[in-house]
């Protein structure tokens, strides 16, 4: 039996986007039934106001009827990563997967918490300057303590980035994580938004990254090549 998937997109309303998003509704059908999937039905707000995303709100209240989403990409879902997250997780718990042309599809896994494993972790606090070094230091001395207690994983490097105004030129040693990625089986984070505060930075990170995700709030995050399947 086919899994019962639907679809969902935005748009605006301008005169100049009709075909556009047509054309994208008809892009995320082919690419459902490509991937094996029944589409059973059709979301689609034309307003970019999270505010005025009425068709998402409605798809929200019925999901249960559906074994996936189909997206264009996880922007589509929220912009920002904390509120992408909280209705990701809440769909992984009413057992929907979502799907997405642009970024796959997550994985979410047990962690391997048994396995010794080489790991950076890597936090982001945003703040004034006189509080930032204090929780970082905090954060650092969680992660430590957490692996040290519950794992056979190895600290191997430690990156910190402090952020006053969320600019993407603030986060320099994410940066350099990224550079060194292949010295490192997993990275542990305290909560995905640390990573990116933009979902569709976080996804390109992630992909830059290649790297399994652990965090401590959302859980274990695995990165796979073929996650478009």
């Amino acid at each position: 039996m086919k899994l019962k998937s639907a679809i969902y997109h935005f748009t605006n309303e301008s005169k100049q986007r009709p075909k556009i998003y047509r054309d994208q509704l008809k892009a995320l059908e082919e690419y459902a039934l490509s991937m094996g999937f029944e589409v059973v039905d059709v979301y689609c707000d034309l307003s970019l106001k999270k505010s005025e995303r009425t068709e998402y709100d409605r798809f929200i209240k019925c999901c249960d009827k559906y074994d996936v989403l189909i997206t264009k990409d996880f922007y589509h879902i929220a912009k920002n990563t904390g509120r992408f997250m909280t209705d990701l997780l809440m769909l992984r718990d009413k057992g929907l997967k979502i799907y997405s042309i642009e970024n796959g599809c997550f994985i979410w896994d047990e962690a391997p918490f048994n396995k010794p494993l080489h790991v950076a972790t890597y936090t982001c606090h945003f703040g004034t300057q006189n509080e930032l070094k204090e929780v970082i230091a905090v954060k650092n001395d969680i992660f430590k303590l957490f692996i040290n207690k519950k794992t056979e994983w190895t600290v191997i490097d430690q990156y910190y980035d402090e952020s006053l105004h969320q600019n993407d030129g603030e986060q320099k040693q994410l940066m350099e994580l990224i550079q060194n990625c292949n010295k490192y089986d997993l990275l542990v984070v305290h909560n995905l938004n640390d990573v990116h505060w933009r979902t569709a930075n976080f996804c390109k990170i992630r992909e830059q990254l290649r790297l399994d995700i652990y965090s401590l709030q959302e859980g274990f995050l695995k990165y796979r090549k073929d996650n478009y399947k």
